[in-house]
């Protein structure tokens, strides 16, 4: 049972456009994503980050690889396969 939505706002440059994005995660994913800014607290130097920030900066750089790489079958099976718990 998913308890938690997480919606967040991914900002762009001005000749792009602009998108909103909602997620659906487990309760306890968050608590993970939780947990897991706690333990790198100390390394970022007094810089806060909440689990949405982090998710925005993973799904940034997803889309940067997507970029560089290209989109191919095996990135989409790869999408795919990561996701299987979910469906």
């Amino acid at each position: 049972m998913v308890k938690e939505a997480l919606s967040f706002k991914i900002e762009v440059t001005s000749e792009e456009k602009r998108a909103e994005i909602t997620l659906r995660i487990k309760e306890s994913e968050i608590y993970r994503g939780e947990i897991f800014l706690h333990d790198i607290s100390p390394y970022l130097m007094d810089e806060e980050l909440t689990v949405e920030d982090l998710l925005v900066i993973l799904f940034m750089d997803f889309l940067k690889r997507i970029k560089e790489k290209g989109n191919s079958s095996q990135a989409m099976k790869a999408i795919l396969w990561n996701f299987e718990d979910y469906f």
